[in-house]
């Protein structure tokens, strides 16, 4: 009988619900499916809520209750099982993987671009993610080497050096890897063949996933998933709450032809591989202030629209951000900016956009849906389906200028609805693996902050709360507080 391995490599709620989704979807095509529970030799703590203060409040942290309800389920359970040493190097091209995957994974924890390995704490979180990774790829291959009939893996993300780990070790024994990540609709979950930050493949999946929808189906698919991007008491947009209906566009020129900038966050794809890096530009802010000047020549008034997760970055990264956005006003001193922290809606600015312009960040991929044509000055996830311009370098910027081009909508709202519809949907019913009902105890949000953005120590949890009100401005604070009672 065919068997799959779950591999559970952290215990939030959101991900303790998936790898149920899992094992009921494994039971029900007649496996009883491994999950395997890899958290024990976790280099960053597996949870979202920090067990020790829960323990205070006498609360159960979630997932403590694991073994017996996926066991109820029909699953076997078990604890990974370490070999070897994980100082020990593994093969040239596995550790160049993993030397990735540990970068990229410092940027995440860490909240920034430049994740310094001579700070102590630093150094020793990149030194534990590369053990980790080394001990689950030799487990994995251990495991698929001696245990009959498993003939996929299910491995999380694939981002991070347990994940990219594991789907490297099934990979080159000839089992199939299914990728899982939270999905784009509420009880969505991603699940395939590769992981979502596969550049390339997740575009050219977009047809097989859409083969048999209709046009109209498309557009009603992606209208959906565009509503629930605006402001409203249920958009999954987190930054819309801060946003009022038209703050902000008075100072946009009325008449004349708008070109908006848009700020990325490019610290997230700086370690994804090397079919993100096909950019000459050495940053977002060089690549604004050549496009910048063709523009202003051609008479266009210009906004910079900061993105509002600037306020989560760590500090010394959020001041080298702002520092490249008062450099780009220096030279442009009719540069309109509208700072992360301004109520301006981002919806209601694209309402009044001519062209937009961004690094590869998912507004554009928006504004290409309402027909307004986007320039990204690096590789996106979505320029290979959506009607956008890729201008990677300055010479592409000489070469080609600024001609505009009717726009076909279509492409980007195929594309949206690509990203729902490769989603399976996930039974809304299931019982929830947070061990308290309604709102959450002040035990529970004590242990949340401790444990915020999965930081591996207590002070960088605290910090990326504390940075956030640090990096903006006290009435914009004020909103979100008033607006989370």
């Amino acid at each position: 009988m065919a068997r799959a391995v779950i591999l559970v490599t952290n215990y939030d709620p959101a991900y303790l619900r998936i790898w149920e989704h899992l094992v009921r979807r494994e039971v029900a095509r007649g496996s009883r499916p491994l999950v395997l529970d890899a958290t024990p030799v976790s280099a960053v703590p597996p949870d979202s809520y920090h067990r020790r203060a829960l323990a205070l409040f006498r609360l159960e942290y979630p997932g403590h209750d694991l073994r017996p309800r996926m066991e109820g389920l029909g699953a076997e359970v078990r604890v990974l099982e370490v070999t070897g040493d994980g100082d020990t190097a593994l093969d040239t091209a596995a550790e160049d993987e993993l030397a990735i995957s540990v970068q990229s994974a410092l940027i995440s924890y860490f909240r920034t671009d430049r994740a310094d390995r001579a700070v102590r704490r630093i150094g020793r979180t990149a030194a534990a993610l590369a053990r980790e990774g080394r001990l689950i790829y030799r487990a994995i291959t251990d495991l698929l080497t001696t245990e009959q009939g498993i003939d996929v893996v299910y491995v999380p993300n694939g981002r991070a050096p347990n994940q990219k780990l594991a789907s490297m070790a099934a990979t080159r024994l000839g089992i199939g890897t299914l990728h899982i990540e939270k999905g784009e609709t509420p009880h969505g979950v991603y699940l395939q063949a590769y992981a979502p930050q596969e550049r390339v493949q997740s575009q050219q999946a977009a047809t097989p996933v859409l083969a048999g929808l209709d046009h109209a189906e498309v557009e009603r698919i992606a209208q959906t998933w565009l509503d629930r991007r605006r402001p409203s008491k249920d958009s999954r947009n987190e930054f819309a709450a801060l946003w009022t209906a038209d703050a902000g566009l008075s100072r946009i020129s009325e008449g004349g032809k708008v070109v908006g900038f848009f700020t990325s966050s490019q610290d997230e794809f700086q370690f994804l591989g090397p079919e993100w890096q096909l950019h000459d530009w050495e940053d977002q802010f060089v690549a604004f202030d050549r496009l910048l000047v063709d523009f202003e020549a051609a008479g266009f008034s210009c906004y910079l629209r900061v993105h509002p997760n600037l306020a989560t970055k760590a500090h010394e990264c959020f001041v080298r951000e702002r520092d490249g956005i008062r450099w780009l006003a220096d030279r442009h001193p009719g540069l309109d900016i509208i700072w992360h922290d301004a109520p301006a809606n981002t919806y209601a600015l694209l309402a009044q956009t001519d062209e937009v312009v961004v690094w590869d960040s998912t507004v554009g991929l928006e504004a290409s849906a309402m027909g307004i044509p986007v320039r990204t000055v690096a590789t996106s996830r979505y320029g290979m389906v959506a009607d956008v311009r890729e201008i990677l370098s300055a010479e592409q910027v000489d070469r080609e200028g600024l001609v505009r081009w009717e726009v076909d909508a279509h492409g980007a709202l195929r594309f949206i609805a690509y990203l729902v519809k490769r989603d399976e949907q996930m039974d809304p019913e299931f019982q929830s693996w947070i061990p308290w009902h309604g709102r959450s105890p002040l035990g529970a949000r004590v242990a949340a902050a401790l444990a915020s953005g999965g930081s591996p120590y207590i002070r960088d949890a605290v910090a990326s709360i504390v940075d956030v009100y640090r990096h903006r401005s006290f009435s914009a604070n004020w909103v979100a507080l008033r607006r989370r009672r």
